[in-house]
């Protein structure tokens, strides 16, 4: 019985790591589709793409709202580095923040310049997470 209990332990939590794996590759990929739909509207002079760019980055950045739940996607051995990862996502918020209002008073040179914020927030963390 209590090998049987324990191996359900172990089918459970495998099951509950490939589903924060599913989740952060879901929520990864928004961002990227997000950074692509800002970067486009930027081309394309369309300010409603970069907007919604933005939304699109903000909604999956939200998964990362306090250092719990940053350490929650991050890799056992990388648990340690959840402040910076909540800290990049909180930057990351900070910029998509100045960029929105930026675009919204038709400051889009200014707007632009905030993309180097964002990418900044992105590589941040992913270099802790990829150990780059």
């Amino acid at each position: 019985m209590k090998k049987i209990l324990f191996g359900l332990a172990v089918l459970a939590a495998l099951g509950l790591q490939a589903t924060a794996s599913d989740k952060i590759k879901t929520n990864m990929d928004s961002m990227r589709n997000g950074l692509q739909s800002i970067q486009d509207g930027f081309s394309y002079n369309n300010k409603d793409q970069i907007l919604g760019g933005i939304a699109t980055i903000r909604k999956a950045n939200e998964m990362f709202h306090d250092t719990k739940s940053a350490a929650k996607y991050l890799p056992n051995d990388k648990q340690k580095f959840a402040k910076v990862s909540f800290l990049s996502s909180y930057s990351l918020k900070t910029n998509l923040d100045q960029m929105e209002e930026y675009v919204k008073i038709n400051k889009i040179v200014d707007a632009s310049d905030s993309i180097a914020g964002v990418v900044h927030s992105c590589t941040r963390c992913h270099a802790i997470v990829r150990g780059w």
